[in-house]
């Protein structure tokens, strides 16, 4: 696995994850979990976490894990259901895992939680751009 491994911490490395301050917390082959610490930059109009922090939080941990495959995905198509509000000052835990690995595309699921609470869940497809 070093080289998904590798794959990954140059992901990691992304301007925008590391302006939100995404953190790699686990890595295995087709699954990831990422936390991010909320703070105030992160909220809405009525003072809770952003739906688009969300929405790039399933989107990371789904395209992480397809990385963990040993390739370099992009985003084709993604849903996200929100499910309950996540509170700012809160760490988030999302979890992407590969549902189903192909020749040219990955469809994999993610999760949020805020706490033991499911805030969002996900589902993803994309597009193997190329294979290490």
């Amino acid at each position: 696995m070093v080289v998904e491994k590798e794959i990954l911490n140059k992901a990691a490395q992304a301007p925008f994850g590391q302006k939100l301050g995404i953190k790699i917390i686990k890595a295995e082959k087709g699954y990831v979990e990422l936390e991010l610490d909320t703070n105030q930059d992160l909220a809405n109009h009525i003072g809770i976490v952003h739906g688009g922090v969300t929405a790039t939080l399933c989107d990371t941990a789904m395209g992480f894990a397809a990385m963990s495959v040993g390739v370099f995905p992009v985003t084709v198509e993604m849903k996200v259901n929100y499910l309950s509000p996540g509170s700012i000052g809160d760490k988030l835990i999302a979890k992407g895992k590969v549902v189903k690995e192909g020749q040219k595309l990955i469809v994999a699921d993610g999760e949020v939680y805020d706490g033991e609470t499911l805030i969002a869940k996900s589902l993803g497809t994309y597009f193997i751009q190329s294979v290490q």
